[in-house]
């Protein structure tokens, strides 16, 4: 596979995070400490060059076969060590991978060559002293490539360990100190100038800024933020004095833990990458009775038993299983790193291809289409009851839910310098609506339905103003009576017409699934397009839909939302995508996190997913092509048709050119853009 730089914990060492344990999973690299692949390509290359000039008869000298064998000696068993070291590990391990391969190729090569040298009746007889060179030297090469590959790789995961700064200023008892990242605290009280990074996740105590969280989200334009609101480290603060209370610090901030994810799922290969590596593992032995009937074949064809180890020799090599066994891994953590850059964390490889096998994205209306941030319009209130009780009401009933309704209730009596009561004994119904006492009266803010549930009497005359509204309504009452109702206004976020297009052009057809009233919900989907509305949904209604739409679609059924109330759904669904607005619930029951709260991150997702599959289809066809084409080349059954076979050096050249080819492939993700 790749190389993998785990993150345990992680620790600030001048600007960056440490790696505290290197893992080797690469093809060509053997486990271990990385080898400088460079400089062994090139001293072998150096000594190979001379080798083939003295082999192929161009420069005669005095002893030229022994030079031959000193030569070769140094490239193979100095130069070349890595490779012969992790071929007999893999002896004595008796699982043969691939430097079962090519270390056999290579010393077979090597001792054929020997035998003919001192057993021939002439002296000397079929020697590949040069080949065994070349072969060590293009391995070493394609290891030092595909070395270079992984560090681009690896220096791409590091710019998101990076983006917190190594030191945060403490404000504590009354004066600030700077101290290390890796002792920020939750709790912490933090001060972080225009111009500077926020070091931890947290929330607004004193001033507001701008705050540039394109890094994180892919959000273009700066976000203004105020005292409450939560901000993300790693983020840049580009105007404006802020006081932050750490909340999530260190391995528990979003920046570790999008790293930590990634790395996470490098770790555990897609399904398709598991049964290409279950082919490679039956591979392996299949090739080396394949290069054993191959010479066996020559001999018995009449051919010399030079040209028969010759052509057993160029088997091993280009039978190699490298391709196959890069086609998917390099892919993936490229597509993986690349997601985590656009804001969008995808938990485990598996979510690629459902994410390019869904064909119904069943989504939420409130905070996934519309803003999510919804403000009173119009307070209808019945006989007897002031416009100003009823938001007071209201409102100190509403402050107990983290719903964005109940919010906007709560911002309309700030704006007015209201105070708020103490409510006692709230029971909260998701989906549906809270019920509290105050001074002993029962108080219920909710839906229509929920307030019919408990019985509530409500006036014709509320029912009936509408006041030509298409927006949601928050209904309250005291006891068995309506006091008032409060109108809304949630816009549609800008970038969702977009979203939905390109959406819909990636043949994804919609369904909005929604707690709201059947009236706002309708006319958010006729805005946009959508003809599959399910309105007045309560939680369990929504798994219950999401569960009766599976296995009635073509392909998978993936459900967005960002509520409480949305779990049940994003947890029965093939795909849950959870919005990074939404709560902890929503996001635990989700294989896919989209940093930014709207539907254009969740087509982001959808478009580095199927970017990604595509790529690991395109390296596995040309691992496999590769495969197919090399085999018989090698073991010479063009010959009669051509003339021509593939030598071990040429099958060693286009071993490295076919891990080259994939890997570029596979680099191509690291500068997608949806």
């Amino acid at each position: 596979m790749i190389y993998v730089y785990q993150i345990q914990p992680m620790d600030h060492s001048h600007h960056g995070h440490q790696h505290k344990e290197e893992k080797h999973h690469s093809c060509h690299s053997p486990q271990g400490k990385p080898a400088p692949y460079g400089k062994l390509s090139l001293i072998s290359l150096l000594l190979s060059v001379p080798l083939h000039f003295i082999a192929s008869g161009h420069i005669a000298i005095p002893y030229s076969t022994y030079i031959e064998v000193l030569i070769s000696s140094i490239v193979v068993f100095w130069v070349g060590f890595p490779i012969v070291k992790s071929f007999f590990k893999s002896l004595q391990s008796l699982k043969p991978n691939m430097f079962t391969l090519l270390g056999s190729g290579t010393i077979i090569a090597y001792l054929y060559s020997l035998f003919g040298i001192y057993f021939s009746k002439h002296g000397h007889g079929d020697l590949f002293f040069d080949a065994a060179a070349a072969i060590t030297t293009l391995v070493l090469a394609g290891q030092w490539i595909e070395q270079r590959s992984e560090d681009k790789l690896a220096k791409a995961l590091q710019g998101l360990l990076s983006l917190t700064p190594p030191t945060a200023r403490l404000f504590s008892h009354g004066s600030e100190k700077m101290i290390p990242w890796s002792e920020i605290q939750p709790g912490n009280q933090l001060i972080v100038l225009p111009g500077e990074t926020i070091p931890a996740d947290g929330k607004i105590l004193e001033g507001h800024a701008s705050i540039e969280e394109s890094i994180l989200t892919g959000e273009p334009l700066p976000i203004e933020k105020f005292v409450g609101d939560s901000v993300l480290g790693g983020t840049l603060v580009s105007g404006g004095r802020l006081l932050v209370l750490a909340e999530k610090a260190g391995n528990d901030s979003l920046v570790a833990r999008l790293a930590r994810l990634v790395e996470e799922a490098r770790e555990n290969p897609p399904p398709f990458q598991r049964v290409a590596d279950k082919i490679a593992g039956i591979f392996t032995p299949l090739v080396l009775v394949l290069a054993t009937a191959t010479a066996i074949g020559w001999i018995l064809a009449g051919e010399s038993a030079g040209i028969a180890i010759n052509r057993a020799v160029a088997v091993l090599i280009a039978a190699c299983p490298c391709a196959l066994g890069l086609a998917a891994p390099v892919a993936t953590a490229c597509g993986l790193s690349r997601a985590a850059r656009l804001g969008v964390l995808i938990r485990d490889p598996s979510s690629l291809e459902k994410l390019s096998k869904v064909k119904l994205l069943v989504v939420d209306k409130t905070g996934t289409l519309t803003e999510g941030n919804p403000a009173v319009t119009h307070i209808i209130t019945a006989e007897g009851v002031s416009e100003t009780t009823a938001i007071t009401l209201g409102a100190s009933l509403a402050s107990s839910s983290l719903h964005p309704l109940s919010k906007a209730i709560v911002k309309a009596a700030q704006s007015r310098n209201l105070t708020l009561e103490k409510i006692s004994d709230i029971q909260d119904t998701p989906g549906q609506g809270i019920a509290g006492k105050n001074k002993e009266r029962e108080l219920i803010l909710g839906q229509l339905s929920f307030l019919e549930l408990k019985k509530v009497n409500i006036p014709q005359a509320l029912r009936s103003n509408t006041s030509g509204k298409a927006g949601p309504a928050v209904w309250l009452a005291e006891g068995n009576r309506c006091l008032a109702r409060f109108d809304m206004a949630d816009p549609i976020r800008s970038t969702t017409p977009a979203a939905i297009q390109s959406l819909k052009h990636l043949g994804i057809d919609l369904e909005l699934l929604t707690g709201d009233q059947p009236e706002p919900a309708q006319a958010v989907a006729s805005q946009l397009g959508i003809t599959r509305v399910q309105a007045g949904v309560k939680p369990a209604g929504k798994a219950a839909r999401i569960s009766a739409l599976i296995g009635t679609v073509p392909r998978l059924v993936a459900m967005a939302g960002d509520g409480t109330n949305d779990t049940p759904a994003l947890a029965s669904a093939d795909l849950g995508i959870s919005l990074g607005s939404g709560t902890d619930a929503a996001k635990e029951a989700s294989a896919v996190v989209v940093l930014k709260g709207d539907i254009a991150g969740v087509a982001r997702a959808f478009l580095i997913g199927r970017a990604t599959v595509r790529v690991i289809r395109q390296n596995l066809f040309l691992a496999f092509a590769y495969n197919a084409l090399a085999l018989p080349a090698a073991a010479g059954l063009f010959i009669s048709s051509t003339g021509w076979a593939l030598s071990p050096t040429w099958a060693a050249t286009s071993m490295g050119l076919s891990s080259l080819l994939l890997t570029g492939n596979a680099l191509r993700l690291l500068r997608f853009k949806p």
